[in-house]
């Protein structure tokens, strides 16, 4: 059987299909496509109409796409910047016209508790002590485990493209700026992961910004998950590269080695939530995943199907509708 989900994010949306075989599940095709369906919501608290015409238009092609790779099985969960947003509503409903079934809103807890799930489902970190921290564009979750069992998981509104909204206005961002924005993360996390400790925990990240560290890190021209999964990059690395960052036009950010242009304005907030969460945890390194919250949905789905036997109603064709540029 063949699955394909979507995760309709603050920033992009990606998507993951798939195939269940006797072995396992087989990773068919990944995608993310940039949309910034956040944009300028922290001003009115509504989805602009150009953003949406960018989701849905992306949604339309990966919908297709998963068409003609013969997906059978469909899954889609939007997060941080349609939850937000007053006009939600009619943004789902247009969502469910393009793809043909219903997207599932999640709350901010539900989105941590399957961030878990998905990193959990690597046989690398099943069963793991581990402390996971996912950046999207409009929140960040951070979640602690102990023996691959969940404890305790907080989402708050500090992803990458409000951050960037709300503090950063210009670029360059000088030295001191970033070291600011640190610092008032670190303040803005602390109360509520005090009742919080990495301990002997593997703190894992997740999310554009940390496997965006990564590639930058090891000056990686094209994406490459087997060089990124599994990675880690020590704080004072991350310092360094934050370092790096600052002072950079967006053109300079946009040039670097490893980071999409799509993401430059987003690299500099993204990172300094990665540095103050590893400061307050007191954390010496930062692990890296590449599944989060689309895997955690991928293994649901599978579990779903294969325990009512594929025995599902069908799927109605998405509604036909002109793409827009």
């Amino acid at each position: 059987m063949r699955y394909a989900v979507f995760d309709i994010g603050s920033n992009s949306i990606k998507c993951v299909m798939a195939e269940t075989r006797a072995r396992g599940v087989r990773i068919l095709r990944e995608e993310s496509i940039s949309t910034r369906l956040a944009e300028h919501l922290i001003d009115t608290c509504e989805l602009r109409a150009e953003a949406i015409a960018r989701t849905l238009d992306a949604l339309r092609k990966l919908r297709a796409d998963a068409a003609a790779l013969g997906v059978e099985h469909f899954r889609a969960v939007a997060t941080s910047a349609v939850r937000d947003s007053r006009n939600r509503r009619e943004f789902l409903a247009a969502a469910r016209e393009v793809l043909g079934f219903r997207v599932r809103l999640l709350s901010g807890a539900e989105e941590a508790e399957i961030i878990f799930a998905g990193v959990g489902a690597d046989p690398h970190w099943r069963g793991r002590d581990a402390f996971i921290l996912d950046i999207g564009g409009g929140s960040a979750e951070w979640v602690q485990g102990r023996h691959g069992r969940m404890e305790k998981r907080i989402s708050l509104p500090l992803g990458a493209v409000r951050l960037r909204e709300r503090f950063l206005h210009e670029y360059p961002v000088a030295p001191d700026t970033a070291a600011l924005l640190v610092e008032t993360i670190r303040g803005q996390i602390a109360h509520p992961l005090a009742p919080y400790s990495l301990s002997a925990r593997r703190l894992i990240g997740t999310g554009g910004t940390i496997t965006c560290l990564v590639a930058i890190h090891k000056k990686l021209a094209e994406f490459d998950p087997h060089k990124i999964d599994h990675a880690s990059l020590t704080i004072g690395q991350i310092r360094g590269l934050l370092h790096g960052f600052t002072g950079c036009t967006l053109d300079r950010l946009r040039a670097l080695p490893g980071l999409p242009p799509k993401r430059a304005d987003l690299i500099i907030p993204g990172t300094a939530v990665v540095l103050a969460t590893m400061e307050l945890l007191d954390a010496s390194r930062l692990h890296v995943s590449i599944r989060g919250l689309r895997y955690g949905v991928l293994t649901a789905a599978i579990h779903e199907e294969e325990s009512r036997g594929a025995l599902h109603p069908p799927i109605r064709h998405p509604a036909k509708g002109r793409s827009v540029s």
